[in-house]
């Protein structure tokens, strides 16, 4: 099959349907007895490797988000402590999804590993944002002053790691080949939107369902409290 230059407008999604539809052409066109009729091609076997690469981003995506929660409640042995890191981050995988639509940027072999990417790189953060801000919890007792301490401490660790691999994979973006072009885009944009989503949308998750967790603890005590004195009469 020789298709010119259409396949560049045409996009693997339109070649997988354009092949989808010869397909079907020739399943009412009966070959001769004994031959058989195949389509081949440049075209055909580029846009078989693409599907076969880029056609399973949503899944692999799920099953990172899954894999990281089970890790982190054996780890932590905390539902808190296992959600906190992970529910970020499908933010900026949502993001993510919405630059590539509006900024017209296609799914190739490297960026359909972006799900991934961002669970990788993300979920790094959180974790040990999480991990300071929980040790000053148990030191200081307050939620918020342990937040700020939290942030005064560590904030700019993180946010210099951050621009350390915002700033090496920009390199990338100067690249002549389009495909590494825009992997080396799609990454600083993950990085930069795992580390805004740490310092905004992270902080206030971890706060409200900590003070959460503070109100059903007192809530247990008192229950707990209450039952015992209705014993004792």
């Amino acid at each position: 099959m020789n298709i010119g230059n259409a396949e560049t407008n045409l996009g693997t999604e339109g070649m997988s349907r354009l092949i989808k539809s010869y397909e079907d052409d020739l399943a009412w066109m009966t070959p001769p007895p004994g031959a058989s009729v195949r389509i081949t091609g440049q075209q055909v076997l580029m846009t078989t490797v693409m599907v076969a690469l880029t056609s399973g981003r949503v899944e692999m995506s799920l099953l990172g988000l899954v894999l990281i929660f089970i890790l982190l409640l054996v780890i932590y042995r905390d539902l808190i402590k296992a959600l906190l890191p992970v529910l970020p981050m499908m933010v900026v995988i949502g993001w993510m999804g919405g630059v590539m639509y509006f900024g017209g940027l296609r799914y190739t072999p490297l960026t359909a590993t972006l799900g991934a990417l961002v669970l990788g790189v993300g979920s790094e953060y959180a974790i040990l944002m999480m991990e300071r801000f929980y040790e000053e919890l148990h030191n200081v007792g307050d939620p918020y002053e342990a937040l700020t301490i939290t942030a005064n401490h560590i904030g700019s660790a993180l946010m210099a790691s951050g621009m350390t691999v915002v700033f090496g994979f920009a390199a990338l973006i100067a690249s002549p080949f389009n495909i590494i072009s825009n992997f080396g885009l799609v990454t600083v944009l993950s990085v930069v939107f795992a580390l805004i989503t740490t310092f905004t949308v992270f902080v206030v998750l971890m706060i409200r369902m900590e003070i959460r967790r503070g109100v059903l603890e007192n809530a247990k005590q008192e229950l707990k409290k209450a039952i015992a004195l209705i014993k004792i009469e």
